[in-house]
């Protein structure tokens, strides 16, 4: 696919490509920025949403002044595709959700003007790219914040590619690049939510949701070792498994937009056996 955007039109600024968006939903999936053409790939999956919601409305607003900021911060050749996961693609928004935008750049160079496009202006989108370089070596290019490193994986990506939303570009050949085994991807997570996750909550370093939302993932790969597929989402995981799986405890937490220290701590000591009985498994 080609993309006629000159590389002298890619470097303007925030505020001017923004302010020159003159067809973000126009026929033949195309976006004109600058007045220049780019082709574009299902970059409208929402389009036939119905009864869209105000976070969503706020949301599809949002999206479409982050992936022209995106296209607008590289080269022209440097953006092979734009990918959208997380609760918007699925629909599962709810107050103070954000919308995952995953563009992916042909070096780690690129990641740090990428990434640069975060602000105020997009939100609730956040940015965060990945580079082929990592997903040829399962490895994130930059350093955590944390240790053991709390950010997924590269091949987590690669290994949901189907369920997420390509936006612009071409899309990713999973087969490509390695990718884990279930088993060996459920004893890294294991680790992950043990000595990571869970004390850095205790210290304040992260809050609760982000913890809560890892035992819903690790329930679908449970549920995978165990022959099973579950809808990539909430509710999907949640209807995969009986009904005194934790993960309709945190489903439920989930649906709450306030629960106290007590019900986190409650929760945590469930998780603490919920990964004890995981181990068994691997």
């Amino acid at each position: 696919m080609e993309y006629l955007i000159p590389a002298g039109k890619t470097q303007a600024g925030k505020q001017t490509i923004l302010e020159n968006i003159v067809n973000i939903s126009g026929p033949d999936n195309l976006i004109s920025i600058n007045g220049y053409l780019t082709g574009m790939a299902e970059y409208d999956f929402w389009a036939n949403w119905r009864n869209k919601s105000e976070i969503e409305k706020k949301a599809i607003d949002s999206v479409k002044k982050a992936m022209a900021l995106v296209i607008g911060s590289v080269p022209q050749n440097a953006l092979v595709a734009i990918y959208i996961k997380g609760s918007f693609a699925r629909r599962e928004m709810k107050e103070g959700s954000d919308v995952d935008m995953v563009p992916i750049v042909a070096e780690n160079k690129y990641e740090g003007a990428v990434f640069g496009v975060n602000s105020p202006e997009i939100e609730p989108v956040c940015v965060v790219p990945l580079s082929l370089w990592e997903f040829r070596h399962n490895k994130l290019f930059t350093k955590g914040n944390y240790t053991p490193d709390l950010r997924a994986e590269p091949d987590l990506f690669l290994k949901k590619l189907d369920e997420f939303k390509l936006i612009y570009g071409q899309p990713l050949d999973a087969a490509q690049f390695p990718i884990r085994e279930d088993r060996g991807i459920m004893r890294s997570e294991i680790h992950k939510i043990r000595e990571g996750y869970i004390p850095a909550y205790r210290e304040g370093v992260i809050d609760f949701l982000p913890l809560l939302k890892e035992v819903f993932w690790l329930a679908e790969l449970e549920q995978a070792l165990k022959g099973k597929r579950p809808g990539h989402s909430f509710n999907g995981i949640v209807k995969s498994v009986n009904s005194t799986h934790i993960a309709h405890a945190a489903f439920g937490l989930r649906k709450k937009r306030v629960h106290n220290k007590a019900e986190e701590k409650r929760f945590i000591s469930q998780l603490n056996r919920y990964l004890a009985e995981l181990e068994n498994l691997v």
